[in-house]
């Protein structure tokens, strides 16, 4: 590719490379050609607020309140599996285990309990913070119940 010469605009040099570009029918083949562009315009956005949205989301970025819940749900989520396959051990532990290894077993479980109420206080913690970031009520995240949480394991049956 040549040089852009020093006479000439970066605007025009540019708009003479797409004009070869065009004739030399490098364009004709792409996705979507001869479609109208998707809307992509986020309907719920203020217009002024819509070209900051335009280029963070075209950027591979979103906004940092949005990430944030992203990551509280990921802790959650891995906090709950990692809870969940200690409660089916514990319970074929229970089972498998004569009378007098009981206690030991659940002196083991409540630890495992009491590691996942320290993530579930400091998700909670992080959800308040959160809460008081989104836009809107709707978008607001429940604060976990531990009560909830081990009815849930409780009845979740397997």
């Amino acid at each position: 590719m040549r040089k852009k010469p020093d006479d000439q605009s970066w605007e025009d040099w540019v708009e003479e490379k797409i004009r070869e570009a065009q004739q030399k029918g490098l364009f004709d083949d792409l996705p979507g050609k001869g479609k109208p562009l998707p809307d992509r315009r986020n309907p719920f956005l203020p217009e002024e607020q819509q070209l900051a949205f335009d280029l963070l989301r075209d950027s591979g970025h979103t906004l940092p309140w949005i990430e944030e819940g992203k990551d509280i749900d990921a802790r959650l989520n891995k906090a709950r599996l990692a809870l969940k396959r200690r409660y089916r051990w514990y319970l074929a532990e229970r089972e498998r285990r004569p009378g007098h290894e009981l206690l030991a077993l659940e002196q083991v479980w409540r630890r495992y309990r009491q590691e996942f109420e320290e993530a579930v206080k400091a998700i909670n913690a992080d959800i308040r913070i959160y809460n008081l970031k989104v836009p809107s009520l709707a978008l607001q995240k429940y604060i976990i119940i531990l009560e909830e949480e081990y009815e849930r394991l409780r009845s979740s049956g397997d």
